[in-house]
């Protein structure tokens, strides 16, 4: 049999069985909490899974791997040591916190959790629509799986891209949180399965003379180095360390991501649902040193978003291609569905509310649905567009510009609804603001040499955030 007809065979194969758990997860959708959150009868271990799944996505296994191949050591420091690090430490901090608050205010999502802690209808309104900013990485998503799955099915990208987007939101609008958890679920383990594959491939690269790190330096020096001064986004200690510390810490404080705890029943859940997590993401994210794989084995110069879905055509036997691209297509609908769910409930449970006089929950989970498909559209005109012309070189850029500017809006009131009980609502909306305009400033005045960086924006805005928090502490304080 062909890589084609095996490719066909296994898409098949998987979009059935996915298939089969929407539908089962439709059967227990029964009001807007279900659909949003799930019956919190889900185990903490799948829950676990899932959150590893929705962390993942198709970018720590196809496009961060291209930036590792392009931009060598300080890539794979910034991205599997300081933001890894940022991650497991801003979960460790969060979760339980905002599972527990989120519980009692009967909060579906962030925006909503929010606007209860803060009892601010204007905070839950603004964070709605920040929250569309996932449109950006849902395309990120939709384009790396595109790249690979139109070598696999001998089709052009963009019917792929269409086709991608119409089955997920199709699955996410009947099957709701539960059947999204027990999918990421599957989906994780399958992910596993291909990480090990990937990571043991290069391994002997480790070994013979000269060793790895001769040959990288004998292609270029700088791929060697902690920083790559010949780098737009990894060119000194700051943008390698401090900044995707920043942004890791405050990346959990997505809505797709941070929503997965009030998935849970109680707090007892929480360690398990951690553990899983963290355990599992960190073997995702050593798939990062597949970019120094590809770096080591390909011949030609290779576009970054295009890495590798070149080396895996390159380097793996038609049976085991088509088992790495299902891995991929995992990892990239495991996060693509999570977006999805998250936008779909905020259109529910965060727009509806804004506009409707008499409120329905059955004209709520409709106003979601018809969400859902304008994002779909969305996403696949935003694909389209960044197969064609990606930002910056590769759609990652693209992806964080939108995606950055969310998580460091939304670090502020999260972290303070929790940690900062004395942090007002006027003093949270003014940090908030201030967030929002340093991000926008430093990119639109261009500020610094950095200014071309979403980690340098996002720092940007995290710092200014918190430096109006901690001021008006003071002050008040004084007073």
């Amino acid at each position: 049999m062909s890589t084609v007809a095996l490719g066909w065979a296994a898409v098949v194969a998987y979009f059935a069985v996915t298939s089969a758990l929407a539908i089962r997860g439709a059967r227990r959708t029964r009001s807007l909490a279900t659909y949003a959150v799930g019956s919190r009868d889900i185990p903490a271990v799948v829950v676990g899974l899932s959150l590893a799944a929705q962390l993942t996505s198709v970018a720590t296994f196809v496009v961060n791997p291209g930036l590792v191949y392009a931009f060598g050591f300080s890539a794979l420091l910034g991205y599997g040591l300081s933001a890894a690090t940022g991650i497991t430490l801003g979960l460790a901090l969060f979760s339980r916190r905002f599972r527990s608050h989120g519980a009692r205010a009967q909060a579906l999502t962030v925006p909503q959790w929010i606007g209860a802690r803060y009892e601010s209808t204007p905070l839950r309104a603004a964070f709605a629509v920040l929250s569309l900013g996932l449109v950006t990485f849902a395309t990120l998503i939709v384009v790396a799986l595109s790249l690979v799955l139109s070598r696999l099915l001998a089709l052009s990208p963009d019917a792929v891209a269409v086709g991608i987007v119409a089955i997920v939101v199709t699955s996410v609008m009947f099957g709701g949180a539960t059947g999204h958890a027990w999918t990421n679920a599957v989906q994780a383990g399958v992910m596993l399965v291909v990480a090990v594959l990937l990571i043991g491939t290069g391994l002997p690269l480790l070994g013979g003379e000269p060793g790895l790190v001769a040959r990288l330096a004998a292609i270029d020096p700088n791929l060697v180095r902690p920083v790559n001064p010949a780098s737009p986004y990894f060119r000194n200690v700051f943008e390698v360390f401090v900044c995707n510390f920043l942004v890791g810490l405050a990346i959990v404080c997505q809505p797709h991501i941070m929503s997965k705890a009030l998935y849970l029943r109680d707090d007892r859940q929480v360690r398990w649902y951690l553990g899983t997590a963290i355990a599992v993401g960190l073997v995702f994210t050593a798939v990062l040193a597949t970019g120094v794989w590809a770096r080591l084995t390909l011949a030609e110069p290779t576009a970054i978003d295009r890495v590798i879905p070149t080396w895996i055509a390159a380097h793996f036997p038609p049976g085991q291609q088509v088992l790495v691209s299902i891995g991929l297509l995992c990892a990239g609908l495991s996060t693509l569905e999570g977006i999805l769910l998250a936008l779909s409930a905020t259109f529910s449970a965060d727009f509806y509310p804004l506009f409707a006089r008499e409120r329905s929950e059955k004209t709520a989970l409709r106003v979601g649905r018809a969400g859902l498909v304008f994002v779909g559209l969305a996403t696949v005109a935003l694909t389209i567009w960044q197969l064609e012309h990606p930002t910056g070189g590769t759609v990652a850029i693209f992806a964080q510009y939108g995606v950055y500017l969310l998580f460091s809006a939304s670090f502020l009131p999260l972290a303070c609804g929790m940690f900062v009980p004395r942090a007002t609502r006027g003093v949270v909306a003014a940090s908030v603001v201030a967030a929002v305009g340093a991000y926008a400033a430093a990119a639109l005045l261009r500020v610094t040499p950095l200014h071309n960086n979403p980690a340098f924006l996002a720092t940007a805005a995290i710092v200014s955030g918190w430096t109006v928090v901690g001021l008006a502490l003071l002050f008040g304080r004084r007073t």
